[in-house]
Parts: C-alpha cells; structure tokens; sequence
C-alpha cells in the first residue's frame, strides 16, 4: 500500500497510445488515487467506455478522494481525418463533451494558442468572463496552460 503522503499527490492519466480509461480504473481503485481524464487521449485510444461512462468514472475516483476533477481537453492540429497526436493551436468548440458542460472541475486546455485559445473556447461555450480575461488577450502570454510538447 502507498503511504498517505504520496497517494494524495499521486494521479494517473489516460495516454494516446497504451493505457486507456479502461486499463488505468482498477489500478486507481486499488491504489486509491484519482484518474485525469484526456479527452484527446479517449479518441486516440478507444476503449468500451463512452465519453460519458468515462467521465463519471473519472470523476468518482476524484471525489473519492475529496479532491476538485481534473481533466485534460484539446484538438488535433491536423483534425481528426489526419494524425490525431499533435495539438492544435485552439480547440474546437465540438471537441468539449457535452458531459462536461456545468462540471464543477478544472478543466486543462492544452493548446499551442495557451490563454487565447481558453478565451475563444470560453466564448464559444458561452461561460462568462473572469476578471484578467481582456488584459491576458491584450498580452496573449502563457501564465497557466501547458504547451503542448508533441
């Protein structure tokens, strides 16, 4: 068993390529730690979960924990017709799940554009403004998305 003080910093998280939501719940289960759930990484790497199944699994194993969800969104640079891996600069309004829309979790934008593509994608789901919205427009700076480094 894992001591307290690494499992409550410890998470797992869904990849492009070899574990999938569906490998990666027992082993959070078992370990009691949570899963960040991918999006991006779920197309890429289909299992027999729904977006919808995966994103309540996804999110029980974080209130298990008492802890805010966390998930990862994005967009393919080529779409979904070309190579799938590499992020695109903006995400694409149709790639945030329907299951998401009035979660109360943080969701990680990871886009090449950083805070403008959280602004424009902010602006095409309709969530009101937050305060610092139009001075990191005008900057068009990185503070706290990752950049993508495929």
């Amino acid at each position: 068993a894992l001591a307290e003080p690494i499992r409550s910093r410890l998470t797992l998280e869904n990849d492009d390529r070899s574990y999938t939501v569906e490998d990666l719940l027992p082993v959070c289960e078992q370990l009691d730690i949570p899963l960040v759930y991918d999006v991006h990484h779920h197309r890429c790497n289909p299992d027999g979960l729904t977006v919808a199944a995966a994103t309540e699994a996804c999110l029980q194993s974080w209130r298990r924990r008492g802890r805010e969800p966390y998930f990862h969104i994005s967009s393919p640079k080529h779409g979904w017709n070309g190579k799938p891996g590499p992020h695109a600069d903006f995400i694409d309004v149709a790639d945030f799940p329907a299951e998401w829309h009035g979660l109360d979790a943080t969701i990680d934008v990871e886009a090449k554009a950083k805070e403008l593509a959280l602004l424009k994608l902010k602006k095409e789901l309709f969530l009101p403004p937050w305060p610092g919205d139009e001075a990191t427009a005008r900057r068009g700076c990185a503070i706290s998305t990752p950049q993508d480094a495929g």
